[in-house]
Order: C-alpha cells, then sequence, then structure tokens
C-alpha cells in the first residue's frame, strides 16, 4: 500500500495511503473519537451525532457510572440536552486530553496515542486513561485498531454493570435494517444474516457486522471484532448491537469490574470498514 500521511484540519488528524482517505481522528474538550472511516471506495461507515442521540460520535469509549470511592462519574453522555428531564445527562464528567494525540507513522499504518484524564463533574481527576487509535489500508478495506487502557491512579475504581459501556461505534445510517440493511453474525466461520437481535446482540460472535447494497454505490459495509478485554479471554462479545445503529464490545454488559489502585483495565476493538459483501474468509483474513 502507497505510503502514509497524515493532514490536520483544526482538531481533526485525517490519514491517506496514496491517494486513499482512510478516517480521521480527533478530540474535544469532552472526549476524543474517529470520524469519519471510508471504505476503500470512499463511503464513510459511522455516523457522528445523530438527532436523538447527540453523544453518539463515530466510534468512541463511553463508560456510566464509573465509581472512585464516595465519587461517581458519568462519560457516557455529552452535555447536549434532549429534553427537560433528561435522565442521561446527570453527574457529567469529561476526558481531559493531556495535550494532542501523538503520531507515529510507519510502513505498516499510523498510530495515534492521547493520553487522557477522566474528571468528574467537579473537574476531580478519577482515572487515567491512555487510548491508541491504529488506522491502516488492506487491499479490500480500511482498518481502525482502538484501544483503551484506563489506570486506577487516584483510587480504586469501579465500573458497575451497565449497558452504557465500553468501545462504542455508531453506523452509517445508510446500513441499517431501516434502509434495507442486514446485521450480521460471524461465528466458527458460519455468518447468519438478520435483525441485531436475531443474529447478534448479548449472542456469541466471532464478529458482527452491518451490511447494505446501497442503491447507486453497490454492496459495502462494517465488521467489528474484539482484540482485547483484560478481565476476560473471551473475544466473543458481550456484544451490544442495535438496529438504530449502536454496536459497542461492553465488557461491563453482565458484570461489574473492579480495579485497585495502580492496575489496569484494558479493552480493543477492530473495525473493517469493507466494499464488496462480507464472506467468512474475508473476517478470516481481518482478524490477523
Amino acid at each position: 500500500m502507497p505510503n502514509y500521511q497524515i493532514q490536520t484540519n483544526a482538531k481533526s488528524h485525517f490519514v491517506r495511503a496514496g491517494n486513499r482517505i482512510l478516517g480521521a481522528y480527533g478530540s474535544s474538550f469532552w472526549r476524543s473519537w474517529v470520524y469519519p472511516l471510508y471504505t476503500p471506495s470512499g463511503y464513510t461507515v459511522v455516523e457522528n451525532s445523530p438527532f436523538d442521540h447527540p453523544f453518539h460520535n463515530g466510534i468512541w469509549v463511553g463508560q456510566n457510572p464509573v465509581r472512585v470511592g464516595e465519587r461517581e462519574g458519568n462519560f457516557w453522555g455529552l452535555p447536549v440536552k434532549r429534553s427537560h428531564d433528561d435522565h442521561i445527562m446527570k453527574k457529567m464528567g469529561r476526558m481531559d486530553p493531556q495535550g494532542e494525540p501523538v503520531a507515529e507513522v510507519t510502513d505498516a499504518g499510523v498510530c495515534f496515542t492521547l493520553r487522557s484524564t477522566w474528571r468528574d463533574d467537579q473537574e476531580q481527576p478519577m482515572l487515567d486513561e491512555v487510548r491508541t487509535v491504529f488506522l491502516r489500508a488492506l487491499p479490500d478495506a480500511n482498518v481502525c485498531d482502538m484501544t483503551s487502557r484506563k489506570t486506577a491512579t487516584h483510587g480504586a475504581a469501579e465500573f458497575p454493570k451497565t449497558k452504557f459501556g465500553s468501545i462504542c461505534m455508531r453506523v452509517e445510517p445508510r446500513l441499517l435494517p431501516a434502509l434495507g440493511g442486514q446485521v450480521i453474525g460471524c461465528l466458527d466461520g458460519k455468518l447468519q444474516r438478520g435483525s441485531a437481535d436475531e443474529v447478534a446482540n448479548t449472542k456469541t460472535c466471532d464478529a458482527v457486522a452491518y451490511e447494505n447494497d446501497v442503491p447507486g454505490l453497490g454492496v459495502y459495509g462494517v465488521c467489528l471484532m474484539i482484540l482485547e478485554n483484560s478481565v476476560s479471554p473471551d473475544r466473543r462479545g458481550p456484544w451490544f448491537i442495535r438496529d438504530y445503529g449502536l454496536a459497542t464490545v461492553n465488557a461491563t454488559q453482565s458484570e461489574a469490574i473492579a480495579v485497585p489502585v495502580g492496575g489496569h483495565w484494558t479493552a480493543a476493538l477492530r473495525i473493517v470498514a469493507y466494499d464488496g459483501p462480507i464472506r467468512a474468509e474475508r473476517v478470516a483474513a481481518w482478524r490477523v
């Protein structure tokens, strides 16, 4: 693949591989995220700030609640109220970036590293995080690996059982079932297509994909697979997958996670933006 380059526009750091644009990584006052992420043909597979969930930002890390001692922080939503009684916008914390992402460009791709301090609604530190985003190009796809390593620097940290975590993606609407797309679950080399609840949500899957044959564009999609979860050897879930486009690998979906002082919790997700129909052998190749 041709040489990799970075082009910066304000807070967005775009990655190119020759004439191909892969996607961008950046941060705001509240958090950092990947948006957009393109297939090789240039079709984005992620949505940013949908009308009903403005805090679903491309590919991001979120968690609610997080507890350190008697303190509690909400690192899922963003302070954009959707109604007068919006239950999500409480105890809003932020992921305070410690400078700009540090980029390393190699023949293999571009890796961004960003250190952040997670602060509660009183601006007091709760934990420290190192986020890495690695973008690279394959002949048939563009790949984004996102890793979040959280350290309980400021006291023992508890991540209670919740549906609001851990590495998340908001899928481009053109790939959704409402517009003719399908959710695809992959397990042991077999693909199953249908709705999110039928094939992927809370189910055991080696990978999960959204795909559609879009008029005028053809078939393309996005595939997700778990790379790491330091609290469990299982790489097949837990998944929280919705037809409306929220796709998460959520380590806290069924049980809480406790991290002692100085301890770590690491989670990593691979997101593959691809052209053409998915096949089991393509999924196997993307796992390498």
